[in-house]
């Protein structure tokens, strides 16, 4: 009985196939990636290898090449079951690295397993006829390892020796375009013979790169001999059999030799490398589509059920007049739900030119406002008075703006912050913010930043595709098309959205929108820089219960309160409000919390560090301490004593003035 190695990354997968090839007659083996294939492979006999393109670690292609090198696994039949958009460049490729099929997902049953037992009837040991080249390819390779080898063991290659076996091209050209010396290698990639290269010599060359990739090519040789800068380009270059593959071209700087000009460099094949990112390029935007497709469907057939469940019950003659109501008007909720839905689709999609109605700062003014006005985490405004005209499409962007500062609010937990920041900025020259190209101009900067749980960076590249989301999906978390529709919203005014985030520090959202340069009043003075925020009071006590109970003693006099159990938490919290310049009002300190040790002081110490004028309360449960009766010569400005009730504590606290 034959024993096939399946390898896939996905589950469902290998046992679609497990089953199907278990119940022909066939031995199955699985893997999830190339590199636990090989280790199998290493302990248990294969007669056939069915392998996916696209896996983790390593992909298809390389993890075939590797079986083919082994002296051991290279008599193996390998078969590539995939999905691709690009049929014909899989096969191609799949060819050259010496695969004996390539079958497209999904295949019909009968299909596949014909293919299987043609492949094992027909070669059980060798490569077939159709892989000839990677046939030549592999054992050049080998060749290529082998006299390696031999020539650090007996130290008796010649340099000469070395370059002709090496699998990429070397050559020496002279500023007249001739050829002085080119590996033999050339006619494994190429199919052009070495003599007929040199013969031929670097012009003749040139005349088979790609017409789009000519112009690149001549003006680098020009730079090459003229201005001494290296080559380093990459092009499409047609072969003897009219294929088209993709080299890399790198040289060392000219130099003379007997009076003329010469440069040395290597020609790489980098084909495979090439394709393997379109792939998954391909494969990225058909897994955006098929997201998608999917949520788009998945929710509308969840509004149809829901719509039309309500109205059959309402017709239901055991339904009430009361009832009835009721669920029409939960049919109307769900209606509104899938309207929000189909706008938010239109609004990615629409090609509507925003109609600039307002300036920038007064709509993230009045969106933060909105927002985070009512959030219990830190929240820091900064918009200057002097800032460039912007004006933006009201509707459009106090949607975009609402989405992203959502997001940071559900990210941040209750001792974060979020900062919403708009600044001046001139670009000079094109730079790459986030991977994003940011042109020359003059721009409104408005940077969102919060500490809150980040994104993984696998997700990073995902966050704006439409339907992607790591949240519940439904009507009252939204669809997962918030920050799609944002940036849909700035790339239609212009700008851009760039994203930085790392998992468990937080998320900065810079946006780029056009500007014009001073000149224009913008009629800030009616805007509200900071917006209100509840007075921030630290609570330092080594009691749980004590910690507690202020905590709700003083949020019910409307005030927000952070509660630390020892010196290092108070310490941090206060440094952290301190970075967000939002600092605490006043800071109440236990005055021994750890062993009868003074912690109180001390602690006072460590936060006059950080600012000076740090308004502190010392309280304590031994009223006849002398740092109770003497505060003041200690730092503190009020004491309290235990136990003290809510009216003494906010009676207290209320003769600090607000910051």
């Amino acid at each position: 009985m034959k024993s096939i190695l399946i390898v896939d990354d996905i589950k469902v997968n290998l046992k679609v196939l497990e089953v199907l090839l278990t119940r022909n007659g066939y031995n199955t083996t699985s893997a999830i990636s190339g590199k636990d294939a090989l280790s199998l492979l290493q302990i248990k006999p294969i007669d056939l290898i069915i392998s996916d393109i696209l896996m983790p670690e390593m992909d298809g292609f390389q993890f075939c090449r590797l079986c083919k090198l082994d002296e051991n696994l290279h008599h193996i039949p390998f078969v590539f079951y995939s999905s691709t958009h690009t049929e014909a460049k899989a096969r191609k490729l799949a060819s050259r690295v010496g695969a004996q099929a390539f079958i497209v997902k999904p295949a019909d049953p009968a299909m596949l397993l014909k293919t299987i037992n043609d492949i094992l009837d027909k070669n059980n040991s060798s490569v077939s006829n159709g892989n000839e080249p990677e046939r030549r390819y592999t054992e050049q390779l080998v060749n290529t390892l082998e006299t390696r080898n031999a020539a650090l063991a007996k130290r008796e290659q010649s340099s000469t020796a070395l370059l002709n076996n090496i699998p990429c091209t070397v050559w020496t050209v002279d500023i007249s375009g001739n050829i002085v010396y080119i590996s033999p290698t050339v006619k494994g990639i190429t199919g052009f013979s070495m003599d007929h290269i040199i013969k031929t010599g670097k012009r003749e060359w040139l005349t088979r790169v790609h017409p789009s990739h000519a112009e690149k090519v001549k003006t680098a040789y020009k730079n090459l001999y003229k201005n001494q800068i290296a080559l380093d380009i990459e092009y499409l270059f047609e072969c003897r059999d009219g294929d088209m593959i993709w080299l890399h071209e790198k040289s060392g700087k000219p130099y003379i030799k007997k009076g003329r000009l010469y440069a040395d460099g290597v020609s790489i094949d980098i084909s495979e490398k090439i394709y393997l990112q379109e792939y998954q390029m391909e494969f990225r935007e058909g897994k955006a589509i098929q997201t998608l497709a999917g949520g788009v469907a998945h929710d509308l057939n969840n509004f149809l059920t829901g719509i039309a469940g309500y109205i059959e019950i309402a017709r239901m003659p055991s339904t009430t007049p009361t009832e009835q109501h009721h669920f029409l008007a939960k049919a109307l909720q769900i209606s509104s739900s899938a309207s929000e839905l189909t706008q938010s689709l239109f609004t990615i999609s629409s090609d509507r030119k925003p109609i600039k109605d307002a300036l920038l700062p007064n709509i993230l003014a009045k969106t933060t406002h909105l927002v985070l006005g009512d959030n219990t985490v830190l929240t820091k405004l900064d918009i200057p008075k002097d800032l460039w005209p912007c004006r933006v499409d009201t509707e459009q962007m106090s949607q975009a703006i609402k989405n992203l500062l959502l997001n940071a609010k559900e990210a941040v937990r209750m001792d974060g912050f979020i900062e919403v920041i708009l600044q001046n900025i001139s670009i000079e020259t094109r730079e790459f913010i986030s991977n994003i190209i940011v042109k020359p101009g003059d721009y409104l900067k408005t940077t969102i930043r919060d500490n809150g749980r980040g994104i993984e960076s696998e997700n990073l590249q995902r966050i704006f595709h439409p339907y992607f989301t790591t949240k519940r999906r439904d009507i009252k978390h939204g669809f997962g098309l918030g920050l799609s529709l944002s940036k849909a919203v700035i790339t239609r005014h212009g700008g851009v959205i760039a994203v930085n985030s790392q998992k468990g520090v937080g998320t900065t959202i810079d946006i780029y929108l056009p500007a014009q340069k001073p000149g224009t009043n913008t009629n800030m003075e009616s805007l509200c820089f900071f917006p209100p925020q509840p007075g921030k009071i630290l609570v330092m006590d080594a009691d749980e219960m004590v910690r507690d109970i202020t905590r709700h003693v003083l949020e019910r006099a409307g005030l927000k309160v952070t509660c630390a159990k020892n010196a290092t938490d108070a310490v941090k919290s206060y440094r952290n409000a301190m970075e967000a310049e939002y600092p605490f009002r006043v800071v109440i300190l236990d005055l021994m919390t750890n062993d009868n040790e003074m912690t109180g002081v001390s602690t006072l110490e460590q936060l006059k560090k950080l600012n000076p004028d740090v308004q502190a309360i010392v309280s304590s449960g031994y009223p006849s301490d002398p740092i109770i009766k003497q505060y003041k010569q200690y730092g503190f400005h009020a004491s309290i004593s235990k136990p003290y009730t809510p009216k003494d504590l906010l009676n207290i606290i209320n003769q600090f003035s607000p910051l």
